[in-house]
């Protein structure tokens, strides 16, 4: 990465300092930092400069005209403050109540801001970032339109004929290698990458020099954390790998940093070393291979116009069109860098790269859990209006103005957020390594540790929490007129304040409701995918790459043990995806459609028993017999029961092959997170290229006596290559771990909102209770048993628990039904009887606190709350 001052410091310095000091100031600061970074390095660099901005903040540097809003006068701040502090003494259980509710919204939202922040801080650092942009492509059939983030590896001919480029780049992503660390191997990921692809995205070079990696095809750059897992403190450079990889520099690595990820970078023109000028004329100077992990990066001139690119692109989306000839429109689009993460949703991407759907997820919860913490504070201000709004009132008969007002409301909310922020901040630190576990697949945009400008975040975030609460509070005190808040008539005009009460809790009951019954369903839905029948036997099967060696020799090995009953060699491991494109055409040529490919043996049908419709199992010694699914039938217009032997053509860089199919497969489902729309076809045809993964079928009892002979014979055939086995159900389960991640960051928040609500419920019964405390006693003196006390003050919590049941119900099932359910290819059911179990628990839960409550009023003596009347 350059070595630039931190930006947020930069623009921090700017803001509070005066205009006439402040480019002295910041080319004195800019020049320290230069020179401590020479000496001292970037990171002590970048500290030493944040301190001397913070250093800055003094009466003589900071702006005379910084002006606090008018209703906000710097005499009564004091005064406010110290209210608050009085009323957070004496109303020890309110306070207790809307701190604990603001602190567990906040801790929750804390984690979301943090890796919004990250995400935000993707792609920053790289010099001239504004004219980087990354070149997409959008495919447009007649079945909808698919948007990719790969493109064509032959616009490396054309890129830099544009006057418009200043630098273009073409890399190659999935390369994998392995390094060896205490006797065991670790697999690592890598770019194949040209020459300008350094020169555009500057990482920053921790030692040697990057591009000696040209100079051959067995040299490789690492990254500074690569290099510390595997030499420690030892010079990396000159060291060999076990694949014979020389290592000629080590870089600081991107992750979190960058939407690249990579541990290490080779030289990409092993590609054309590995082919004849055939197949590099097919493979790779050809439009077909927009799909096949290949990303285009592009550096614009600092004079020219977007819009000027943009129509350069727009001929080539033509001619490669014209070129494709397959009925689909093929269009580029230019991606700036810097907005790729929490960007428009594109096929292969990046791993560690997040859509705005992501985002929005991010701030879905914010916005919901500070929602109902605000309705907390703003329930309970309500319930003790009349004895706050004598106050108020006496503070207005002094003088005080509508302005003064809501400040002194703002103050205190201000003051409670912060404190829940504290608060907040303990929970956060305690429940950061349980986070990272739990959302593994997003741990690329949390930054566990905290730095200033995280702080200065979550700092302004709770301030910006505690307006929001204060907000409704403040405006409603603040029209209260003297006179009727010391008659006690102001709730007598316009909506009473029971209203707006009841208002309030019946949106936070529905909301609370909802929450519960999604976290119980979203527990069922993980149980129901993890069971659910996916066409074909998972159980009893160990699966291991086969990492380029001669699947004859494998063979060999696996018909020497005895425990193994049976093993099968295919393209893909079934349930986890992965599966190919072929375009088929129906025998008479009249259907033409695009279908998933896989390949397999002979034995696949006895490893991994298929359930099929109609047909039987593949014929030893053939290969072009084919398995198909009915979405494949519907494509050429085949009934199910007209399948059999019917003849399909299937073409791929424009060879043709007739095939035959010899059965349907019934409810097959290649990949539970994907749309199972598109037809897939599994053929009979042991392909060197494709052929990746041995599965072989065992006992559970025999499992460790398998794998321990697979672990001895497997170093004679595969030299360094590790063994990697897996049993396919582990790895399927793995597979969905996405999913449930996203399901677990939506559980998390639901619980939150629960403890929320049950917070504000206790808060809202114990209140009630006691602003009926003198009533209670006189129908207890004239004969009122505690049950029927209790019948009484639980009857509105019950009608508000009916209500707001009524609305979430159908809420849930339609965000099930209409936002989830779609989304996977498994097909889903909603569990009626942990509906009713959750919401007779609900109820249970929230009228026991109302019971509770209210028996602990009935067993005071009356002669105890009426003495005084």
């Amino acid at each position: 990465m350059n070595s630039q001052p931190p930006k947020y410091f930069t623009r921090l310095l700017k803001w509070f300092c005066h205009s006439s000091l402040f480019e002295e100031l910041q080319g004195d600061l800019e020049e320290s930092y230069i020179k401590n970074t020479n000496t001292r390095g970037e990171r002590k660099a970048k500290a030493i400069y944040r301190k001397e901005v913070l250093k800055m903040v003094r009466m003589s540097v900071i702006k005379i005209e910084l002006k606090l809003p008018k209703f906000i006068h710097t005499s009564l701040l004091k005064f406010h403050f110290l209210l608050a502090f009085r009323n957070l003494k004496r109303n020890k259980v309110f306070s207790a109540v809307n701190i604990f509710g603001l602190a567990a919204a906040l801790t929750i939202c804390l984690f979301a801001v943090n890796m919004i922040y990250t995400g935000y801080q993707y792609d920053k650092d790289f010099k001239d970032v504004d004219r980087l942009y990354r070149i997409t492509t959008s495919v447009e059939s007649p079945h909808g339109k698919t948007k990719w983030a790969t493109s064509s590896f032959a616009l490396k001919w054309y890129l830099n004929s544009i006057p418009q480029i200043e630098a273009s780049s073409i890399i190659l992503t999935n390369m994998y290698g392995y390094f060896e660390v205490n006797d065991q191997d670790i697999h690592i990921n890598g770019y194949p990458i040209d020459r300008e692809f350094l020169d555009m995205f500057n990482f920053e070079v921790i030692e040697g020099n990057p591009y000696d990696l040209f100079n051959d095809l067995q040299s490789v750059v690492i990254t500074d954390q690569l290099a510390q897992k595997v030499f420690g403190d030892k010079s990396a450079i000159g060291k060999q790998t076990k694949s014979g990889a020389i290592v000629r520099a080590v870089i600081k690595s991107p992750k979190k940093q960058s939407h690249f990820n990579f541990e290490f970078l080779s030289n990409i023109e092993f590609l054309g070393s590995r082919m004849s000028p055939e197949e590099f004329e097919s493979r790779l100077k050809r439009w077909q291979n927009y799909d096949q992990s290949y990303y285009s990066y592009i550096k614009l001139n600092q004079n020219s116009n977007i819009d000027q690119l943009e129509s350069h692109f727009e001929q080539l989306s033509n001619e490669m069109t014209s070129a494709m000839a397959d009925g689909n429109t093929y269009s580029m689009q230019l991606q700036p860098v810097s907005n790729i993460m929490f960007g428009k949703e594109l096929i292969a991407d990046h791993r560690h790269v997040y859509s705005r759907t992501a985002l929005i997820i991010l701030i879905a919860p914010i916005a919901l859990l500070i929602t109902l913490a605000s309705f907390n504070y703003t329930n309970l201000s309500i319930a003790r209006a009349i004895q706050r709004s004598k106050e108020i009132g006496i503070r207005k008969i002094n003088g005080s103005t509508r302005g003064q007002i809501i400040s002194q409301i703002l103050v205190e909310t201000v003051v409670f957020s912060l404190l829940a922020l504290v608060l907040a901040l303990c929970f956060y630190k305690y429940l950061v390594p349980f986070f990272e576990m739990y959302i593994s697949e997003f741990s690329a945009l949390f930054t566990s540790q905290l730095n200033v400008e995280i702080i200065t975040w979550f700092v302004c975030f709770s301030l910006l929490v505690g307006f929001i609460a204060g907000f409704l509070p403040s405006l409603y005190f603040s029209k209260i007129s003297p006179l009727a808040s010391i008659n006690e008539s102001f709730n007598k005009k316009g909506i009473r304040i029971s209203t707006l009460r009841k208002v309030f809790v019946g949106i936070q009951l529905t909301f609370s409701t909802f929450c519960i019954l999604f976290v119980v369903l979203s527990l069922n839905q993980k149980d129901q995918i993890l069971n659910t029948d996916l066409g074909f036997n998972s159980a009893d099967l160990i699966a291991f790459p086969l990492k380029k060696v001669d699947p004859k020799l494998i063979e060999a090995e696996l018909s020497k043990i005895p425990e193994i009953e049976n093993f099968s060699f295919t393209s893909i491991i079934p349930g986890t995806g992965g599966m190919s494109r072929r375009f088929g055409f129906s025998a008479d040529r009249m259907d033409t459609f695009s279908t998933r490919y896989a390949t397999t043996d002979e034995r696949f049908s006895q490893v991994y028993s298929p359930q099929l419709i109609i047909g039987s199992d593949f014929t030893e010694g053939l290969n072009n017999e084919i398995l198909v699914d009915e979405n494949f039938l519907a494509s050429i217009g085949v009934s199910t029961l007209d399948a059999l032997n019917t003849e399909v053509i299937i073409d791929h860089y424009d060879v043709e092959e007739k095939l035959l199919i010899v059965g349907v497969l019934d409810n097959y489902i290649y990949d539970g997170l994907e749309d199972n729309s598109l037809p897939l076809m599994i053929r009979n045809f042991k392909d060197t290229l494709l052929t990746r993964y041995a599965t072989i079928q065992i006992q559970p009892a025999n499992a460790d006596r398998v794998l321990s002979k697979l672990e001895s014979f497997w170093p004679s055939i595969a030299s360094d290559k590790a063994l990697e086995t897996e049993f396919v159900s582990d790895k399927i389960e793995r597979n969905y771990r996405p999913f449930f991640n996203m399901m677990n960051i939506l559980s998390i928040t639901g619980i939150s909102i629960v403890v929320i609500a049950l917070l504000g419920q206790f808060g809202m019964a114990l209140y009630s209770t006691q602003s009926r405390t003198k009533e209670i006693g006189i129908r207890k003196v004239l004969g009122a048993s505690i049950g029927s006390i209790i019948t009484l003050l639980s009857r509105g919590s019950f009608k508000t628990l009916f209500i707001s049941t009524l609305i979430a119900l159908p809420l849930v099932f339609l965000v099930f039904r209409e936002m989830i359910f779609p989304t996977i290819a498994i097909k889903l059911q909603i569990s009626t009887p942990h509906l009713l179990l959750t919401v007779i628990g609900t109820w249970a839960i929230v009228l026991g606190i109302v019971a509770h409550q209210s028996w602990r009023t009935g067993q005071v003596n009356p002669t105890e709350s009426l003495r005084n009347e």
